[in-house]
């Protein structure tokens, strides 16, 4: 299967419900391990922050515009600028 057969899948099976919970988590725990590195100074919450949050939180945001992404995909548009009124016919 290619790659894009299965992005076309993951985005006609996948629950957003439970993707934008995964995103949340996933945020959460970035926050925390950048939030260790400001009260610990020590080079290994800092390491952590830099690699292992930045890394997480990416993660996290990548999964939240593949919600933004489904959403967009199952919008209906419609013109927000009504038709022009039809002139009346000289009969």
């Amino acid at each position: 299967m290619s790659p894009k057969a299965r992005l076309k899948k993951f985005f006609d099976t996948a629950s957003r419900s439970k993707l934008m919970v995964y995103a949340c988590v996933l945020g959460l725990i970035a926050l925390a391990l950048m939030s260790w590195s400001l009260f610990d100074q020590g080079w290994i919450p800092v390491m952590a922050a830099m690699s292992l949050g930045q890394g997480i939180g990416t993660l996290s945001f990548m999964l939240f515009i593949a919600i933004v992404i489904m959403d967009l995909r199952k919008a209906e548009f419609r013109p927000s600028i009504p038709p022009a009124p039809e002139e009346p016919r000289d009969d």
